[in-house]
């Protein structure tokens, strides 16, 4: 599998059910309702970046927020297409690299460590100056990583999980690259049939994204470690970035 392993339809068409199924469809929900009142001032536009099948747009949505909802795979736009019916959801083909709409969002979601699948650093650069064009006056960027502080002091090397229909899939994940990429080889074995993938993510420590972000024009508001409101520290299994665009930014 290539470095780009999001791009490849094997990836989602073998694995895709361990990911998007009830369970993760109701964590999203209970999430996106968390969110809402952690950011307070409802949002009016909503763009959804690596939205898959619609974990966190259908919830927006059902909750009267109209949502742009961008992926690259067209085989989980097609799932999350069947599935909004007549709510308000547009959904776009397109990379978070190069989409963008001029100040048309007051809010954009990164979720479900969705921001950091580029091999090429620069390449998230562009993401955040994407998102930050995209953006109101004033709009905010959530993202939802992992970060590197729990990884360091949890990270077991191999994992398994079992699965009520007898899947079974095996995990081996690794820090690389002095602590800045996850890597991990998945295995699922499904009857007589094994199906293989290998996935990296970028990581990042609490100051390195801070960073990154102001580098990019949007500063830091909010740093938890869920979305219970908690602030992140070095149990925490979840970073929650809450950021917004600098006013009078020149970018």
């Amino acid at each position: 599998m290539s470095d780009d392993w999001y791009l490849e339809d094997d990836f989602w068409r073998n694995f895709g059910s361990l990911m998007f199924n009830a369970q993760t469809f109701a964590e999203g929900a209970d999430q996106i309702d968390a969110l809402l009142e952690l950011l307070e001032t409802p949002p009016r536009a909503v763009l959804d970046l690596g939205c898959g099948p619609g974990r966190h747009s259908l919830p927006l949505a059902e909750a009267g927020y109209p949502v742009t909802a961008v992926d690259t795979s067209r085989s989980l736009l097609d799932q999350l297409d069947q599935r909004k019916g007549e709510l308000p959801i547009e959904t776009v083909e397109a990379d978070m690299r190069v989409f963008e709409r001029a100040d048309a969002f007051d809010l954009v979601l990164v979720m479900w460590t969705s921001f950091g699948y580029f091999e090429n650093e620069a390449d998230h650069g562009r993401v955040l100056d994407r998102i930050h064009a995209s953006l109101s006056a004033g709009g905010r960027l959530v993202l939802d990583l992992v970060g590197v502080e729990y990884l360091a002091r949890n990270l077991q090397p191999v994992h398994l999980t079992e699965y009520e229909d007898g899947r079974i899939l095996i995990e081996r994940p690794a820090l690389i690259d002095h602590m800045t990429r996850l890597d991990n080889d998945w295995y699922l074995i499904d009857g007589d049939r094994v199906h293989r993938t290998h996935i990296s993510h970028r990581v990042w420590s609490a100051g390195e994204i801070r960073r990154l972000l102001s580098d990019h024009g949007l500063t830091v508001e909010s740093l938890l470690g869920g979305y219970d409101g908690e602030d992140y520290d070095l149990d925490a299994e979840r970073m929650i970035v809450i950021a917004r665009k600098l006013e009078g930014d020149p970018r």
